[in-house]
C-alpha cells in the first residue's frame, strides 16, 4: 500500500510521531515535544494523557516516555519472523568465525529492518537499533533484498522513498542501482564499500525459505583495511558466508 491509497487517520499520525519523538530523546516534557513537532501544548498533552491511560507511556520525573508494554509487541514482532532461530544461530557463529559484526535484516514497506545482530572479538560497534527502518539502497544487506525483488517494486520503492546520500559513495541515482542490483544478482552477493559509512566494508547475501522465496539478508561488516580487496570479499562470501545461509535453507526446509 503507498501513500494516499485510502484515507489515514492524523490524529493516530500525530500519536505515532509524539512516540517516536520519546524515543529519540530518550523521554520529554510537553513543551519540548509540541517544539519539536510543531504541535499545540494542548495537543500533545491530550495524546499523551491518552497513551498514559492506555498503559503506553509513563512518567518518570515530571517527563514521559514510553512503557515496558512495547515490550510485548517487539517479542512477538520478532517471533513472526521466519526461521528467527536458526538465523539467529548462525548469525552468532559467522561473528565468532570472522571476528567482525554480522547482521539480519528483513524487509517492510520498502525500508531494511535489523532484527538481529551479533559482534565478534574485532567487531565495530553498532551504530544501528533493531527495529528502526534504515534505507536499503545503503547497506549491503538492503542492496541484496532488492536484487532479488521485481523491478517494478525497486522502482516503486525508489519512488517512495528516494536515494538519499549517506556517504559521497552512496548510489543515488535509479539507472545506476539497477545495474548494481543486476551485478548482485550474477555474482550471489551485494557490497557495500563506504556507502553508509565512510571507511566500512560489507558483504551481505540473500536469505532463502525452503520456496525459494527472499526472507532477509545477512551481511557481514568491518573495517575497509580488513576488507579491502576484491578477492577477501570473495573469500568471505565462498568460505563463510555461503555455507551459513545453506545452512539457514536446509533447516527451514526440514522444519
Amino acid at each position: 500500500m503507498q501513500p494516499g491509497d485510502t484515507k489515514t487517520i492524523s490524529s493516530v499520525e500525530r500519536s505515532f510521531r509524539i512516540l517516536g519523538a520519546l524515543v529519540e530523546r530518550d523521554g520529554a516534557g510537553v513543551n519540548e515535544l509540541a517544539t519539536e513537532l510543531g504541535y499545540a501544548p494542548s495537543t500533545v498533552h491530550a495524546h499523551l494523557a491518552t497513551l498514559h491511560r492506555l498503559g503506553y507511556v509513563r512518567t518518570i520525573d515530571g517527563e514521559y516516555d514510553i512503557s515496558n508494554r512495547f515490550l510485548y509487541f517487539s517479542q512477538y514482532a520478532r517471533a513472526r519472523v521466519t526461521g528467527l532461530d536458526v538465523i539467529e544461530t548462525n548469525v552468532e557463529r559467522l561473528a565468532e568465525e570472522t571476528d567482525e559484526r554480522v547482521q539480519f535484516m528483513i524487509e517492510e514497506h520498502g525500508r531494511g529492518i535489523y532484527v538481529t545482530t551479533a559482534k565478534g572479538r574485532h567487531g565495530t560497534p553498532n551504530n544501528t537499533t533493531l527495529g528502526n527502518p534504515r534505507y536499503l539502497h545503503i547497506c549491503a544487506s538492503g542492496k541484496a533484498i532488492l536484487a532479488h525483488l521485481p523491478s517494478e517494486r525497486v522502482s516503486d520503492i525508489v519512488a517512495r522513498w528516494g536515494l538519499p546520500a549517506q556517504t559521497e559513495r552512496t548510489i543515488t541515482d535509479e539507472e545506476t542501482l539497477h545495474a548494481e542490483l543486476e551485478a548482485i544478482r550474477e555474482r550471489g552477493y551485494s557490497t557495500n564499500e563506504g556507502e553508509t559509512v565512510e571507511g566500512l566494508t560489507a558483504i551481505g547475501a540473500p536469505v532463502r525459505s525452503a520456496d525459494e522465496r527472499v526472507i532477509g539478508a545477512i551481511s557481514i561488516s568491518g573495517p575497509t583495511h580488513r576488507l579491502s580487496t576484491d578477492g577477501e570479499i570473495k573469500a568471505l562470501y565462498r568460505e563463510t558466508l555461503r555455507g551459513a545461509i545453506e545452512d539457514i535453507t536446509l533447516n527451514l526446509t526440514f522444519t
